[in-house]
């Protein structure tokens, strides 16, 4: 085939497989998911090639001077041999350390704007999860997944950011800060789009494919009604050994009307971190998630003000007072002590709750299959 029937003029028959997959890995046009399906059904590489695939040896040059490299399947730190994602995956653009096998990472997903009760809860979850030993995967994105990863840094744990576009773009740009941390810290960066390439939103359903094949669990911490968590989570039930959990919310919340649908049909209900661990093997010690020990240090006043506002939508000082039927001077003073606790905001809008008291614990067993490697990413992010 000639380069104007296709193949680009560089290309001659002694271009190695390396060469052509670095070629093809690079080459703009078609999702890198459809080449990699092209290429699980057997076509040799060099016939996907087009007549604008860039020579591999610019590309290899432009990848070491942006700090990149390319991982393809049997490579040394392929992390996808035993968890293939559906579509298949032919290459990762990776920036840091290769990501650990799925045995050893958890992700944490959901959406972008989802209230900051909820981006607490991925905070608190994805620190915890680092604290005992495990990798958070996430996407990225702002709120949910930049939460969860900045919960894994604040623990000194391990993260990894699978982004729908080239590594160099700065996007989402409110991000740019959390990814240099994510890689001073030891973190790492992957994605299948090669560098410049820009963040389409075709490209963000393959994305989710691969947080979920990434991770042995997912957890939703937030996903409305046909969300991209939606699809992260379908893609880990697909796999059969991929566990989804999820934590529920209110009927009217809109940011958990994906979460109800998913548990009803069939993912676990999560109520706390000790849920999470207890699923992945982790031991767990404290007391019972309902117990009012969950929420030390309040009293009864201040619980009641956290209940009326668990799901984390914002609510007027009327309606809380109604809800709550504490007399004015009780309100103020419990909404006080949670403000001063920063538990909840106040505006002029209203009242919102932002986080919440932490109670149980969990020991620091790492994942099952935690051995040097598990020990070696533990150091890491």
């Amino acid at each position: 085939m000639t380069a104007a029937e296709g193949r680009p003029p560089w290309w001659t028959p002694r271009v190695g497989e390396w060469e052509v997959l670095l070629a093809l890995a690079a080459t703009p046009g078609s999702l890198p998911a459809a080449v990699a399906t092209r290429l699980a059904e057997g076509r040799d590489p060099s016939s996907l090639l087009r007549a604008h695939s860039p020579d591999p040896g610019a590309v290899a040059d432009r990848l070491r001077a942006l700090g990149l490299r390319l991982l393809v399947p049997g490579d040394e730190g392929w992390p996808l041999s035993a968890t293939p994602p559906d579509p298949p995956c032919a290459w990762l653009f990776v920036a840091g350390p290769a990501p650990p096998e799925a045995a050893a990472s958890v992700a944490v997903v959901g959406g972008r704007r989802a209230s900051p009760l909820r981006q607490a809860a991925a905070r608190s979850i994805g620190a915890g999860l680092a604290r005992a030993g495990w990798c958070v995967v996430s996407g990225g994105a702002v709120g949910v997944d930049a939460a969860a990863h900045a919960g894994a840094l604040d623990a000194g744990g391990a993260t990894v950011v699978v982004l729908g576009c080239g590594l160099d773009v700065p996007y989402p740009r409110g991000n740019t800060g959390l990814f240099a941390k994510v890689l001073a810290s030891g973190g790492s960066l992957v994605s299948e789009h090669p560098p410049g390439s820009q963040p389409r939103a075709a490209n963000f359903l393959p994305r989710n494919r691969l947080i979920a094949a990434l991770s042995a669990a997912v957890v939703v911490a937030e996903a409305a009604e046909d969300s991209g968590s939606l699809s992260t989570a379908r893609a880990a039930g697909s796999r059969g050994a991929g566990r989804v959990l999820v934590l529920p919310g209110a009927p009217w919340d809109p940011g958990a009307a994906g979460c109800n649908q998913l548990i009803r049909d069939g993912a676990t209900l999560v109520r706390s971190l000790a849920d999470i661990l207890e699923e992945l093997g982790a031991t767990v010690t404290g007391a019972p998630p309902n117990s009012t020990g969950a929420w030390p240090g309040l009293d009864g006043p201040a619980r009641a003000v956290l209940t009326a506002l668990i799901d984390g939508q914002l609510v007027t000082s009327g309606r809380l007072a109604a809800v709550t039927e504490l007399p004015p001077p009780t309100l103020d003073a419990a909404l006080l002590d949670l403000e001063l606790a920063g538990l909840i905001r106040r505006t002029t809008a209203g009242v919102q709750a932002i986080s919440l008291p932490t109670g149980q614990a969990a020991s620091p067993r790492g994942p099952p299959s935690a051995g040097p490697a598990a020990e070696e990413h533990k150091e890491v992010d």
